[in-house]
């Protein structure tokens, strides 16, 4: 039996140590929720996190929680993918036994490698509310550094961008983070203009109506794999994430004819705004 606790208190230590490293901030709510244990474990469970560390946390009396010091050196080693679905989704995968999985065969497509130690400045400020400074490399403009307030964290089947305001463009704009190669929190907090709520590409939403492209041997496939209705599909989307959503489904823009179907199955023909 104390093997299983110390197993379980280890579990609960990392989590501390991942939501101070990504979200900047941790508290006995956020155990007491996650792991529905009591207070008075959550209490210890930080306490024995902080004499692990050498200091590691200090708390802020004004947010009521502990937030990671200027000498912050996250202890366990944190996977991208868990930073990211806790940001997405306030969730963290937890492995099965490999008897559970192992009658299933499966295989997952390479994906491109991101950099916690990188990103993760821009991660608190996201969860803070605050604005960061990233230096960013840009298809169009090259490398620069610029400003950004970030208001949300959205993926894609292949990438993971953030969407902010940029002081730089005085815009909205997405930004794919394998394309920042630095960044460092800031102290001070967005204009009000520059909150979500302001973002009205983000706000507004538009039905994109989808057909099978032309040049498909065999467009009732391609119907029934989206399950389509009278041969169209009609998708409600952020206009902010039109694009990605086309980029994403292999969809062939308005305005793109001939584009070979065995690439773009599908076809956007009408943005009902």
């Amino acid at each position: 039996m104390p093997s299983v606790i110390d197993e379980r208190q280890a579990e609960r230590l990392q989590y501390i140590d991942l939501c101070a490293y990504v979200l900047g901030a941790v508290n006995r709510n956020v155990l007491m929720n996650r792991f529905e244990i009591k207070q008075v474990l959550a209490t210890r469970d930080i306490s024995a996190y902080q004499e692990m560390s050498g200091e590691n946390l200090t708390y802020d009396l004004a947010l009521k929680c502990y937030r990671p010091s200027k000498n912050f050196v996250p202890r366990f080693i944190h996977n991208i993918d868990d930073a990211i679905q806790l940001l997405c989704d306030g969730t963290v995968t937890i492995d099965c036994e490999p008897r559970f999985v192992g009658n299933a065969s499966t295989y997952r497509l390479p994906r491109i490698t991101l950099s916690i130690t990188t990103l993760y400045p821009a991660f608190q400020a996201l969860s803070l509310s605050r604005e960061v400074v990233i230096s960013y490399m840009s298809v169009k403009n090259g490398p620069s550094t610029r400003t950004i307030a970030p208001h949300s964290l959205f993926r894609t089947g292949t990438f993971v961008y953030l969407r902010a305001f940029d002081h730089k463009s005085g815009e909205f704009r997405s930004f794919k983070l394998n394309r920042i190669i630095h960044c460092e929190l800031l102290p001070t907090t967005p204009a009000i203009d520059q909150r979500k709520e302001y973002d009205d590409e983000w706000q507004r939403q538009v039905t994109l109506v989808i057909k099978v492209n032309e040049g498909v041997e065999h467009p009732e496939s391609i119907a029934y794999d989206y399950n389509m209705e009278n041969g169209e599909l009609r998708v409600k989307v952020k206009k902010a994430l039109v694009m990605f959503c086309l980029m994403d489904w292999n969809v062939a823009p308005l305005n793109f004819k001939g584009l070979p179907g065995i690439l773009f199955p599908l076809k956007l023909v009408e943005v009902i705004e």
